[in-house]
């Protein structure tokens, strides 16, 4: 194994444990992470937003189909699982429970130094997140 593997495959198992407390071994205390919904900068930030993803979604998974690295990258594959039962804060304001299931793919590029990931960008199709949770609204019908 490697570094930045280990750290891929730690990132995985500490959200899916809801093992916050191992962050500090994990992530660099200035973590970038870049998603659909904007940049952040810090490890509060960060656990802030993962713990709000484990709030709306509290049986959510990650799940690793692939770890690829690279030099001091890893790249996660994968696919996020959960059921919609909490309120799930966004930029736009909080999206109330719809009982919805959720299973979206996912990727992860996480770039590592020093022993911890100092920077995680991550990727999915907003519009897939949405439709699954019914926040689209219906088509309208054909003329």
């Amino acid at each position: 194994m490697s570094e930045p593997r280990d750290l891929a495959e730690a990132h995985v198992r500490a959200f899916n444990e809801r093992a916050w407390q191992r962050a500090a071994d994990i992530y660099a205390p200035d973590i970038e992470v870049v998603e659909p919904g904007g940049t952040s900068h810090g490890i509060d930030a960060f656990l802030g937003h993962a713990q709000g993803f484990a709030t709306a979604f509290p049986d959510s998974r990650m799940q690793a189909s692939a770890v690829i690295e690279a030099g001091s990258r890893a790249v996660v594959e994968g696919v996020y699982t959960g059921t919609h039962t909490g309120p799930l804060a966004t930029p736009h304001g909080e999206v109330p429970a719809t009982g919805r299931t959720l299973r979206l793919p996912i990727c992860l590029v996480l770039e590592t130094d020093a022993g911890r990931i100092t920077s995680n960008h991550v990727y999915y199709d907003q519009m897939t997140f949405a439709a699954q949770l019914g926040l689209l609204p219906e088509p309208a019908p054909a003329s």
